[in-house]
């Protein structure tokens, strides 16, 4: 049964949609009146982002929002680190800033968690869909490959392993001894959360609208690397 979803906003640099973010996300209603409890990270944002999160804060008062801020730029993997150590949710899911996912769909997640059908769910962005015209060919099989490299290792069967929606039981995500800072913590906790293997998995299908490096889109090809040396570390190398 849960009772209440936590939703974990890491934010670096993201003024141009925080605000508009936290507005869908406040407006979603879960299934079963499952209750949401919304933590925002800021990772020393220089850009006015901060500003944009209390300005949502002040003017939606019966929103409740739990804002953390670094004083240090630590990277993602580290503000959500900082965030589940709030979350006290039954499940907990990770909500970029950015738009490029659509927190309607939370509900398409929860489903076969509520049909005891899963214990973890991840949302796919490459199930039945083609690459996006934002989307380049290069990140696509980037993707593809971490993916695929990320099943051989940790011995799951999944289509998108670096994808932003993952829905983990709070209990759970709470005991995994995180390290790594920036993009590759996807590649971490996957590696991690494998270990479990009394937790069943499933993936659902979600909607994509990717950014581009001009429009914010902030990783690159050294977080790729980081994210192989990630899925060999923690799978092969690692306890929970």
């Amino acid at each position: 049964m849960i009772k209440k979803l936590s939703i974990i906003i890491p934010v670096f640099n993201e003024k141009e949609t925080i605000y508009k973010l936290l507005g869908i996300v406040q407006r979603v209603v879960l299934i079963r009146n499952i209750e949401k409890e919304l933590i925002v990270v800021d990772d020393c944002s220089t850009d006015g982002s901060l500003d944009e999160i209390k300005r949502y804060i002040s003017e939606t008062p019966d929103h409740l929002v739990t804002l953390v801020q670094h004083q240090n730029n630590i990277g993602k993997g580290g503000s959500i680190r900082t965030g589940i150590q709030k979350a006290t949710g039954d499940y907990t899911i990770i909500q970029d800033a950015d738009l490029e996912l659509n927190p309607s769909e939370y509900n398409q997640l929860l489903e076969p968690i509520l049909n005891n059908t899963a214990d973890i769910v991840y949302g796919s962005r490459f199930i039945g869909s083609s690459k996006h015209e934002k989307e380049s060919a290069a990140h696509r099989m980037a993707n593809h490959f971490l993916t695929w490299l990320g099943n051989l290792v940790n011995g799951v069967k999944l289509t998108d392993m670096q994808t932003c929606y993952k829905l983990v039981p709070t209990k759970v995500f709470k005991e995994l001894k995180l390290k790594e800072k920036r993009f590759a913590f996807d590649s971490e906790i996957t590696a991690r959360l494998a270990k479990y293997k009394e937790l069943k998995w499933a993936e659902v299908a979600i909607t994509y609208e990717p950014r581009t490096q001009k429009e914010g889109k902030k990783i690159g090809y050294i977080d790729g690397f980081r994210a192989i040396y990630s899925i060999i570390r923690y799978g092969w190398f690692a306890k929970k």
